[in-house]
Parts: C-alpha cells; sequence; structure tokens
C-alpha cells in the first residue's frame, strides 16, 4: 500500500489546455497528442483537458483559476505563452497568479514560464523597431 501512495505522490496532476483558431479541431487534436506525449515523458497525469477557440474564455479561465487556488492539479500545459493572454501585462499576471498558487505553467513552444523566463520570450515575440527621425 505505501508503495502505491508514493507512485501518486510522484505522479503529477495536469490540466491541458488546448486552443486553435475557429473550426481547427484537428489543431487541438494534434496539441492533445503533443500534450499527452510530454505528460507521460515527464510522469504527469492529464486529469482535465480545456478546449477553446482562439484564447482562453472567461468561463475557462475563472474554473482554471479556481482549480489553482484550490490546488487541483500542479502543471498547466499549453501550446505556446500567448494562450495566456493578449499582451504581456496579461500574461505576466496569470503566471504570477499560477506560479503563486504553486502552479508550474509549460509551453510545449517555449518551456517552463515563470517571472524570469517571461523577459526573454517577451523580447523574441516583440521585435523592437528603430525609429529614425
Amino acid at each position: 500500500m505505501n508503495e502505491q501512495v508514493v507512485g501518486r505522490e510522484q505522479t503529477k496532476r495536469a490540466i491541458a489546455f488546448c486552443c486553435a483558431m475557429l473550426g481547427k479541431d484537428n489543431e487541438m487534436q494534434k496539441q492533445y497528442e503533443s500534450f499527452s506525449t510530454y505528460a507521460k515523458a515527464n510522469e504527469m497525469a492529464i486529469g482535465v483537458t480545456f478546449r477553446a477557440n482562439a484564447r482562453m474564455e472567461s468561463f475557462t479561465y475563472r474554473s482554471l483559476r479556481l482549480r489553482a487556488k484550490y490546488r487541483e492539479f500542479d502543471v498547466l500545459l499549453v501550446p505556446e505563452l500567448d494562450a495566456l493572454g493578449n499582451s504581456p501585462i496579461e500574461i505576466t499576471h496569470e503566471i504570477n497568479f499560477l506560479t503563486e498558487n504553486g502552479i508550474i505553467v509549460i509551453s510545449l513552444k517555449d518551456g517552463e514560464l515563470n517571472v524570469e523566463t517571461l523577459p526573454l520570450l517577451f523580447r523574441k515575440m516583440f521585435r523592437l523597431v528603430e525609429h529614425n527621425s
């Protein structure tokens, strides 16, 4: 019995957040398959999958935050950084909320997302254009 409890504690509980443009269900399926492969390789069990067209919808957002607050999962898997918001401020706010509640956020495209990794990722996302007068 002890071995079973230890085994459960080692497996991290994950939520997969699949998102794609409207009508691109095959893209969401590919994301889910990628999440499943990643989860198996990293000793995670996907318990819940959210599917949304474009970015996170209000209902999904509230449900995800409530689950994080009550520590119902350990890891949030997202396809890429911008799935969490429309701007760097929104994304940073969401990452802060999740990490403060003990959630590890992993983007399959960008790697682990936290306050240390965000500045570099934002610089890659937004190319600064020099303005000559």
